[in-house]
């Protein structure tokens, strides 16, 4: 049964088109997606490729991919928003289509299909392209050195398959760096698993394959040698092989190492129950179903896809509940398998109205749910103030119900689903991240320099220990120095200055004068607690920053 038609698929993706380059305009938060920019503007600025900095010292919080390719973006297009979101968006467009040619090879056309439009319309993966973060370069090259293992031990031609080895070394290599180990074991487990499914024993042992850690070597090589050059050779064995991931991964683990309380045992599951909405209902029956399934089997799937996505999904998932750290981004990374596992269940069930009964109702539930945290979002916490981006969301709602007869069975489910999605991040890029970034005195005040063209002095300074922000640097598109406080005493002309609050009292206490060109409201909207989204307690947690002149 074809669920989706290419026509419908279509309309899927331009629908989710508007919300992927809607997001591509939004200016990085303060946290992990400004910090990424600064290192990769400093790449740029300085032509230091092979060590990465950040803050005056050498990078240590991940591998380098998403800098290496932010800085070349940043070359060829320039500096800007979108040429530092262009590699995520990319990565996208590759994490899709390869996510479409395995279904194909695992189902068939039909249900490659489908998996694409669930892939593209998942929270988390829409998430990942808005923060343009490590996590959706990682899912791209994991489905795209999948893609080529699978062709290469269905090949039967062995030059071409062999070539496509060798393609997949380079998705390898780029898995590597990525987000480490994990690029590499995913796709290496997805394609075993096959294998022995298929109980094709030729291929399992075939002597190419030694070839594989050969081409691997070769094209991460660029990644072992900054790290030779940041490191030294315990650079390379610590921070590529295994000791980099183990210590990432207790730098973000709980307080106190609580490793096997409630919390931790269950990160990874409700973790999953936002990242793949509007699916995540559907996937767990899809899940659940396959599991019974398999025990009526005796243990062995009736399906090549299911043996491939579930035992990669059951697998990773059994060994993050014994782990003693919470990383979303292993979560984030099988989305392509729960995407491909779910446009494999679903076509049968269409079939029988009492299982389209069921899945309709669930998915009402997952409606409510969705449509009740825009309206907490854009109409209590941060309510829509221009009436242009409300016509727009209440315009394609309303296209979207218009649209629903002419569809029928599955691609109505399906084509709702994704229309609750696109309504739902649509207004998080024009109305919700916008209204945040009020709030982030960084964005605020650089764009206040860019208006007034203040950089064309190229004036503008830090005070040393008087306040930074990542995004401050992101949004005048180049990197801000430090000043010292005497130094600032001691220039002969005007200097311009992002202070915080603590910045502006040093200068009162030395007693330079200064004018204020600008001030605003500031916070940590990449870690929001209630009492900031509470728009009645939001005033109590904000700091203040300043755009100040200082006089000579």
């Amino acid at each position: 049964m074809q669920v989706l038609s290419p026509r419908a698929a279509l309309a899927c993706y331009l629908m989710l088109l508007l919300v992927y380059l809607s997001g591509a305009v939004v200016p990085p938060l303060d946290g992990f997606s400004a910090e990424y920019f600064n290192i990769a503007l400093n790449i740029h600025e300085e032509g230091n490729w092979t060590q990465p900095m950040f803050q005056g010292q050498d990078f240590q919080g991940g591998q380098p991919l998403l800098f290496w390719l932010a800085a070349l973006s940043f070359e060829l297009f320039g500096v800007s928003v979108v040429a530092f979101k262009l590699p995520s968006l990319l990565f996208s467009m590759l994490a899709i289509y390869s996510t479409v040619r395995l279904g194909s090879m695992l189902y068939n056309e039909s249900v490659a299909r489908l998996a694409g439009v669930i892939l593209a319309s998942a929270f988390a993966f829409l998430f990942a392209n808005n923060d343009a973060s490590m996590d959706i370069l990682l899912i791209g090259s994991v489905a795209f050195a999948t893609c080529q293992l699978f062709i290469f031990v269905t090949d039967e031609n062995k030059l071409s398959a062999r070539a496509h080895l060798v393609v997949a070394g380079a998705g390898l290599a780029l898995g590597l760096a990525a987000r480490g180990l994990i690029g590499v074991v995913l796709p290496l487990l997805a394609v075993f698993l096959y294998l022995i499914y298929r109980l094709e024993w030729r291929r399992v042992f075939d002597p190419f394959w030694l070839m594989l850690p050969l081409f691997v070597l070769l094209f991460a090589s660029p990644l072992l040698y900054a790290y030779h050059m940041q490191f030294g050779m315990d650079g390379v064995m610590k921070f590529v092989l295994w000791l980099q991931s183990a210590e990432h991964q207790a730098s973000e683990s709980l307080p106190g190492g609580r490793g096997r309380d409630l919390f931790y045992l269950f990160f990874y599951y409700y973790t999953y129950l936002w990242a793949f909405l509007p699916w995540s209902g559907l996937a767990l029956w899809a899940l659940a179903s396959g599991m019974l399934r398999l025990t009526n089997d005796r243990y062995w799937p009736r399906s090549q896809g299911y043996a491939v996505t579930m035992g990669v999904i059951v697998s990773v998932f059994i060994l993050l509940s014994l782990a003693r750290f919470s990383l979303m981004y292993y979560v984030s990374v099988l989305l392509p398998f729960f995407a491909l596992l779910l446009a494999g269940w679903l076509p049968a069930r269409l079939r029988h109205p009492p299982c389209l009964h069921r899945l309709w109702q669930i998915q009402y539930v997952v409606f409510v749910l969705v449509v009740d945290a825009a309206l907490v979002f854009n109409g209590w916490m941060f309510p829509l103030q221009d009436v242009a981006v409300g016509l727009v969301a209440v315009s394609l709602f309303v296209l979207g119900i218009w649209s629903i007869p002419r569809w029928t069975g599955g691609s109505r489910l399906v084509i709702v689903s994704v229309s609750v999605s696109t309504v739902f991040w649509l207004l998080t890029n024009i109305n919700l991240y916008p209204r945040l970034l009020e709030y982030q005195a960084g964005t605020v005040l650089g764009n206040v320099v860019m208006e007034r063209q203040l950089d064309k002095a190229e004036n503008i300074y830090y005070l040393e220990e008087g306040g930074w922000a990542a995004s401050f640097d992101a949004a005048i598109r180049r990197r801000a120095k430090t000043l010292s406080l005497d130094a600032l005493a001691a220039r002969d002309k005007p200097t311009v200055l992002f202070v915080t609050a603590k910045g502006h009292e040093m200068i009162l206490e030395k007693g330079l004068p200064f004018d204020v060109l600008a001030h605003s409201s500031d916070y940590d909207i990449s870690r929001p607690d209630w009492e900031f989204l509470n728009p009645g307690t939001r005033n109590k947690t904000l700091r203040g920053a300043y755009l100040l002149q200082v006089r000579p």
